[in-house]
Formats: C-alpha cells, sequence, structure tokens
C-alpha cells in the first residue's frame, strides 16, 4: 500500500510539472499588473506633493521661510526621496532640503535633459535617470512654478533613486524567488534589477551583454514596444550558468517618460523537472524513515530493529510514472545499508569506490550531509548493466540512523 500511495504521488508530481509552465504566463501577467499599479500610484503620489509644493511656493514667492518649509516639507513626503529644491528659471538650485543637501544651493543644473525639457515645454517632466549633481544616479520629477502674473519663474524638483523605489514596491508586492522582475529606460539603461550588478548598466552597449544578442535584442524590442512577450537567455540569479528566460512587460509612465517593467520566468528543462522529482523523492522517503523511528520509540524498539524495518521498507520503495525510480542509502561512513537488495554491495564500506575518476559515494555523503541535502553528477551502471552511464543524483542525510539517503536519474 505504502509503494502505491509514493508511486502515484510521484506520477501526480510529474503532471504538477508539465502544468507549471503554463500557470506561469498567468503568474507573470497577475503579478506585473499589480506592480504596474502599484509603481504608477507610488509615482503619482510623489507628483501630486510636488505640485502640492508648487502650490505652497507660489503663494508668497520663492524667496522667504514659507518656500523653504514647502520645499522640507516635500522632501519629508515620500520614503524615496533623497532632496526636494527649488530651481529658477535660469536653471540654479536657490533651495535645497534637507538640510545636509543644502550645499548644492547655487549649483547649476540647467544642461541637464529634464531641465532642458521642462524649458521648452513649461510642463511637468519625469527625467530618465542621470548622475545628479549629488553625485549618484537619480530622476527626479520637476513641476514649474508661475508668478502671478503667469511668468515662468522656475520649478520645483524632487529628486529619488528609482532603484530604492522599485526595490521597495517590488518585495511589496511579491517575494517569489521563480520571478525575475526588472526594469528598463527605452534607452537600455537597468534601473532594477535583483542583481545589484546589473543596476546602471546599459542593455544595448555593456560588455557584460555581449555574448548574449539574443537578450540585447530582446531588449531593443522590449524599447520599441510598450507591451509585450517573448523570451531571452541570460545568466541564472547567482550563477554564470546561461538559462532560458520567458518574460512579460509592460510599461510605467510619467509626463512623457516611460519605464518597461519586464517580468521573467526561468524555463524548466527535463532535467530541471527530474532534479525538483528526485528532491521531492528523497525528501519522501526520508520523511518515511522519520515516522519508523518514531514508532520505534513509543514501540520499545532498539535502534537496529528500528533501522532494519527503514531499510526493509527503502530497500522497496519504488516512484515515478514508471515505478522504476529507487533509493539507496550509505552510512556517513560509507558502509551500503540499501542499494535494490545487492548483497555484493549491502554491508560493503564504498566510501572509496571510484567511477571515471570520481569518489562518487564520498561526494553523494559529502552533499547529502550539507544543510537541506544537495546534488551530484557522477557516473553508475543502470541495474542489470556493467557500463557506467552519466547519472545526477540527490542526498540526504537522516541523522537519527546516520545514513545519506539517496536517488538519482541518468540525464538525457
Amino acid at each position: 500500500m505504502k509503494k502505491t500511495i509514493l508511486a502515484c504521488s510521484f506520477v501526480f508530481l510529474f503532471f504538477l510539472l508539465a502544468a507549471a509552465q503554463a500557470a506561469e504566463n498567468d503568474a507573470s501577467l497577475k503579478i506585473i499588473l499589480k506592480l504596474q499599479d502599484k509603481i504608477n500610484d507610488t509615482l503619482a503620489k510623489m507628483d501630486s506633493d510636488a505640485l502640492f509644493a508648487v502650490r505652497e511656493v507660489q503663494k508668497e514667492g520663492a524667496g522667504g521661510d514659507y518656500a523653504r518649509k514647502a520645499i522640507a516639507g516635500l522632501a519629508a513626503s515620500s520614503p524615496y526621496t533623497v532632496d526636494c529644491s527649488f530651481i529658477d528659471a535660469k536653471g540654479i538650485m536657490m533651495i535645497v532640503e534637507p538640510g545636509e543637501y543644502k550645499k548644492y544651493e547655487g549649483s547649476d543644473v540647467s544642461g541637464q535633459e529634464q531641465m532642458i525639457r521642462l524649458q521648452k515645454t513649461r510642463r511637468p517632466v519625469m527625467g530618465d535617470a542621470f548622475k545628479s549633481v549629488e553625485g549618484f544616479y537619480a530622476s527626479d520629477i520637476e513641476e514649474p512654478v508661475f508668478s502671478a502674473r503667469g511668468d515662468f519663474a522656475g520649478s520645483v524638483s524632487l529628486l529619488f533613486k528609482p532603484e530604492d523605489l522599485l526595490s521597495a514596491v517590488i518585495k511589496s508586492v511579491t517575494n517569489d524567488s521563480s520571478l525575475y522582475v526588472w526594469v528598463m529606460q527605452k534607452d537600455g539603461r537597468i534601473l532594477y534589477d535583483p542583481d545589484p550588478d546589473q543596476i546602471g548598466r546599459m542593455l544595448f552597449s555593456d560588455p557584460l551583454y555581449e555574448p548574449f544578442p539574443d537578450t540585447v535584442a530582446f531588449g531593443r524590442k522590449i524599447a520599441a514596444d510598450r507591451t509585450g512577450s517573448g523570451s531571452y537567455n541570460f545568466y541564472d540569479l547567482g550563477t554564470t550558468k546561461p538559462v532560458k528566460k520567458n518574460a512579460v512587460w509592460t510599461t510605467i509612465a510619467l509626463h512623457g517618460t516611460e519605464w518597461r517593467l519586464v517580468v521573467a520566468t526561468k524555463e524548466f528543462s527535463a532535467n530541471d523537472k527530474q532534479d525538483a522529482v528526485i528532491k521531492n523523492a528523497t525528501q519522501q522517503a526520508v520523511s518515511t524513515l522519520q515516522a519508523v523511528y518514531d514508532r520505534s520509540k513509543k514501540d520499545n524498539m532498539t535502534l537496529d530493529q528500528a533501522k532494519e524495518t527503514g531499510a526493509n521498507l527503502l530497500r522497496e520503495m519504488r516512484y515515478g510514472d514508471d515505478g522504476k525510480g529507487y533509493f539507496w542509502a550509505d552510512t556517513v561512513a560509507g558502509v551500503n545499508v540499501v542499494l535494490y537488495g545487492d548483497k555484493k554491495v549491502e554491508g560493503k564500506n564504498r566510501l572509496d569506490a571510484n567511477i571515471n575518476g570520481v569518489n562518487y559515494v564520498r561526494e553523494i555523503i559529502t552533499h547529502g550531509k550539507q544543510p537541506g541535502g544537495g546534488y551530484t553528477d557522477y557516473w553508475f551502471p543502470k541495474p542489470g548493466s556493467a557500463e557506467p552511464l552519466k547519472k545526477r543524483g540527490y542526498s540526504l542525510l537522516f541523522k537519527p540512523f546516520g545514513w545519506v539517503v539517496g536517488t538519482g536519474y541518468y540525464p538525457d
């Protein structure tokens, strides 16, 4: 009965993995819409606060304490704000708050891209990321200020780091580690990425992306279209292993400036799915041993009796849609306990067993003793054969018995 239940559970797991890829698209769409709404709402709130400060400045002009108080209030209105300022019609920063940034008063920022746009249009602007006079890459929201006679008098500026804003909003919406969220300007500058090293890089020209021309081409497609979907190849997060990623994107926009918001998921290969299967199988096998151990204490069994019961169960357990998946177990010292009833192996120490230059049992034990277990790549013959084939296993320590339990598969 136990074998039947276990086999059925792994057949079901295969169906879940097959359905997972289709479900990823729906999950990505749901997440990207939530993120789009929240980022747009956050920017709109900051813009509204800047507009309120403009009205306060216009009440008594930009020359007095009232204007400085309004700018200081704006600077404190959002956790993502770095500093706020009143910039006169010539592009000179006349008031800067909070106090630690007052040293930049008198700076000429008239040559910055967003200031040129403001001067030309006299309309609100959100600038692309630029190197601020404060010394870091930032973006800002500029709201024009007019005199009582309607003359252009300058602007109220709210400076923020897109990286900080985007990081906070993304983490508040999803903590799903399978989703890879990044944000890009239309010129290819990365505003946010889970890999901090990529933030600020130019996708279209940075050497990091040269080995991945399809990624650069995908980035250009993202820049050209406000929404869409597609795939690209790039390093898996935290590794130097290239993987295929399926992505959807949409647009964040304020005052004519657009950011592209991208949500990507790694495309799982057949071997990735097999990895998940053998890990789950091993965890279930160890759970069975835990149940045996727990029961032994209630029934006053000796530890040796509990081990014998556990070994007999483990030797007979099978999983997979073909029912051919089996388990092995070795003590932490390398003595084999279970290997599909092979009496030539069971009871023998195989710590130094070596096939094709790999001390595979030693590595299986080492990886199995890691927190949460681990994978091992090695060579081993299939049952009934003498020819070693490439194999990948997952192993996990069961401490009460001092066993490292594992199973594996032969990659295609």
